[in-house]
């Protein structure tokens, strides 16, 4: 029982510090995609004068931005996803906070192993079936780079404060 705590904390930690890198990239490429498609518009908009013997060129210009604003959402999570999934990483931060207390009480030896399976199994069962089903909808994606930064991160997190898990 003392494992299949331990690894349902890391597991909850990886996910929860997961979700905060995957958020904050979301948002960056939100900002950088609405930037991007203002100075595309502004440049179509006061190139017109200059581009009046090319006009195609801001038809070009239109086009573009019109392209980007229809795959937007295809590209890049939409307000509302953004919202669902700081939910979802606010579920992860709930149950960890609960999994961390049970496992100090567990290693203080301040609850007998019966009464942890039983704890254990109750917040599985209320927590992680809403977890798993928001994040089964969210379908968030995986990448590389996050999920080593976050295996560091979270190693780093419990070197610090379970020493001996």
């Amino acid at each position: 029982m003392t494992n299949k705590v331990w690894y349902e904390l890391t597991n909850i930690k990886y996910g929860e510090i997961y979700l905060t890198k995957y958020l904050g990239l979301q948002r960056t490429l939100k900002k950088t995609f609405q930037i991007l498609t203002l100075l595309v518009s502004l440049s179509g908009i006061l190139g017109w004068k200059y581009f009046e013997s090319y006009v195609w060129v801001a038809f070009i210009l239109i086009a573009l931005v019109q392209l980007l604003l229809l795959v937007e959402n295809q590209i890049i999570r939409s307000d509302k996803e953004i919202d669902e999934i700081s939910n979802l990483r606010m579920m992860y931060t709930k149950y960890f906070n609960k999994l961390e207390v049970l496992w100090t009480k567990h290693q203080y030896d301040q609850l007998k192993k019966k009464k942890v399976m039983q704890e254990y199994f109750d917040l599985r069962q209320s927590y992680w079936e809403k977890i798993e089903e928001l994040d089964c909808k969210l379908n968030i994606k995986r990448y590389k780079t996050l999920m080593e930064y976050t295996e560091i991160e979270t190693n780093h997190y419990l070197n610090k404060y379970h020493k001996n898990g």
